[in-house]
């Protein structure tokens, strides 16, 4: 697996953790629902995908134990999220 591939797996890796909590956010808010009125205030909202994309770092940091600084910068000004480091 060349550099490229690892990045779009550790990326899909967290979008996929990132959907699956959001999922079960929506689970248990249905439940909270089902019991009070105040619950729609509560209601989890989907990920970001600044959101997906500081899980991905989070993940290869782990991996790589280093800095991620230049491939966040990447990151996120090809997703027009514009924070930038």
């Amino acid at each position: 697996m060349n550099p490229f591939e690892l990045r779009y797996s550790i990326f899909n890796t967290a979008k996929d953790l990132m959907i699956k909590q959001h999922e079960a956010n929506i689970a248990a808010w249905e439940v909270l629902n089902k019991t009070t009125k105040e619950a729609e205030d509560l209601a989890p909202k989907f990920p970001t995908m600044e959101e997906i994309i500081d899980k991905a770092i989070e993940i290869n940091t782990f991996i790589s134990g280093s800095t991620t600084r230049e491939l966040t910068s990447l990151a996120k000004k090809m997703t027009g999220v514009g924070i930038v480091f």
